[in-house]
């Protein structure tokens, strides 16, 4: 399994880095989650994250390694199942007004890989603090009664 996650630094680096543009609900943050898994799905991985960047709420050096960690892995995934077909969305989570978390399916023909991005709003806008993929998909299952 590879799971590369910028794990929430915005809680321990204060004031890593300012978003220069604004996410001010949930709508935007879904609406860009939803382009970014369309850039990928286009394998576009660091169009995705640069899309995504001006909302970090995190260190961006950290997160443009992550990007080019993922375009690398990417490559290599494409190689070995081919492209992706699709995206789909999974789930929304929410921890009141506070945490934001989206989580998406990239589909391929042999496989799936989980997205999470993980948003965090100290005051009026979303800020991204986590993105982070997986080939385990099984905390994705819900345990139904």
């Amino acid at each position: 399994m590879r799971l590369f996650l910028i794990v929430l630094l915005a809680l321990f680096v204060p004031n890593a880095a300012v978003a220069d543009g604004t996410l001010s609900d949930k709508t935007g943050v879904h609406r860009h989650t939803e382009a970014f898994m369309a850039q990928v799905i286009d394998n576009e991985i660091q169009a995705a994250y640069r899309q995504l960047r001006p909302h970090l709420g995190v260190a961006a050096e950290p997160y443009d390694q992550s990007a080019t960690e993922a375009a690398d892995y990417f490559e290599r995934v494409n190689e070995r199942v081919g492209a992706p077909l699709a995206a789909s969305h999974v789930r929304t989570e929410t921890i009141g007004d506070d945490f934001h978390r989206e989580t998406w399916l990239q589909k391929f023909e042999t496989a799936a890989i989980a997205w999470t991005f993980t948003f965090y709003r100290p005051r009026d806008a979303w800020k991204l603090v986590g993105v982070s993929y997986s080939t385990d998909i099984e905390p994705l299952y819900r345990r139904d009664q």
